[in-house]
């Protein structure tokens, strides 16, 4: 540093010792107050709206702000700060990578499984065999309604009012393998008898009908989930006065046991698979709001999501039974609007429910390259014997 004459500090006025520091010249005590105030997380106020004389009489300082605006004043600076110096007290974290996170040098991340190692088989054939009963006897009831999606609709209402989540008392203490089983078991079995309501779908053959509900019951489900967390909020008056990004609710995640699943933790295994244990007021929950839909368009997001999702990934014959079936649908909300609602000008809202279904169909596409890293890195303790089940979880 530059040897100069001494000179009062540019900042307090206080005897310097005619040295530079940080780019003034200023006492070591301003030189040390700069430092602290600019590595501190603690924001700086001046409580008489920058107008004060932060040097009192009896030389005491009684405005930070004020002061380490004076020091930005004289032109000091903190490109010259020197970090990380202190040979004690300083802590070195070593960086999360794969190698850190899988316990093994990035050089042996891919090597061979020990072939002692076994895993345990989660069988779901008496799953998909009541899922295939359930769409060889049709509807639960015969119901008389006109169209497809009025009786989707008439069919949504009983689900929307049933609708549980692991908070709640019945799913017991712990919520592990056998809650899991059950969960996935029933949402399964909802989409299948929901889609029974769809009568050109149960004219489909066995093979395809299975195809179709295996790869889009889980995003079916995350839609209903939305629009059932938007009702709720609806009811509810504290809720409606949140602000964006606020915490709705949480699960208690001393009660979810992962073991059975992997050797990770939970949080660990939120990096590879879509499981949410908290829920914000994020701008897709904003966004069905404001649609606030009705049981007959809410129907219609539900089949249009699933069936545009399933055409896209399976192409070939699916795809042109989806466009089909988006067709049938399409012409029957048209009716809806023009002769029940009276609204032949429904683009808007139309517009607002396909961007919700992209939004949802953005994130599954997301969530599926995340799921392929789960099984190349083999972090599950089981093996599922209808592993497509899975693929967009």
């Amino acid at each position: 540093m530059l040897k100069i004459p001494e000179s009062p500090c540019h900042v307090c006025g206080s005897e310097s010792n005619g040295m530079y520091h940080y780019g003034a010249q200023v006492c070591r005590a301003c030189a040390a107050f700069f430092r602290r105030a600019l590595t501190s997380p603690y924001p700086k106020k001046c409580r008489m709206n920058q107008k004060c004389d932060f040097l009192t009489k009896n030389g005491y300082f009684k405005c930070k702000f004020c002061r380490l605006k004076k020091c930005y004043d004289v032109g000091m600076s903190s490109e010259n700060f020197q970090l990380n110096r202190d040979v004690h007290n300083t802590a070195y974290r070593i960086p999360e990578t794969v190698g850190t996170f899988l316990s093994r040098s990035n050089l042996i991340i891919f090597s061979a499984q020990n072939s002692d190692s076994v895993k345990s088989v989660i069988n779901l054939e008496n799953l998909i065999e009541k899922a295939m009963e359930i769409m060889k006897q049709g509807p639960e009831s015969p119901i008389f309604i006109k169209n497809s999606l009025e009786k989707l609709s008439f069919s949504l209402g009983p689900i929307l009012k049933t609708n549980q989540n692991i908070n709640s008392p019945n799913y017991g203490r712990i919520y592990g393998m056998d809650q899991s089983m059950a969960q996935i078991e029933h949402e399964i079995l909802t989409v299948t008898k929901w889609l029974t309501h769809f009568d050109v779908f149960l004219e489909l053959a066995p093979k395809l009908q299975i195809q179709i509900f295996q790869a889009c019951w889980n995003l079916w489900w995350k839609l209903e989930r939305l629009a059932t967390t938007a009702m709720e909020i609806r009811r509810n008056e504290i809720m409606k006065k949140m602000k964006r990004n606020s915490l709705l609710y949480k699960f208690d995640k001393t009660r979810i046991d992962v073991s059975w699943l992997t050797r990770y933790t939970l949080e660990e295994l939120k990096f590879f698979l879509d499981l949410p244990t908290e829920f914000y007021l994020d701008d897709l929950t904003i966004e069905m709001l404001d649609l606030d839909p009705s049981d007959i368009e809410l129907s219609f997001m539900l089949s249009q999501l699933c069936f545009h999702y399933v055409g896209k990934r399976f192409q070939g014959e699916i795809l042109k039974i989806a466009e089909k079936f988006q067709e049938i649908l399409a012409n029957d909300l048209h009716d809806y609007y023009v002769n029940e609602m009276s609204n032949p000008y429904y683009m808007k809202r139309l517009a607002k429910m396909m961007r919700i279904n992209n939004m949802i169909q953005l994130e599954a596409y997301k969530n599926r390259s995340r799921t392929e890293l789960a099984y190349v890195f083999d972090i599950f303790n089981v093996e599922i014997s209808h592993p497509e089940i899975f693929r967009d979880y």
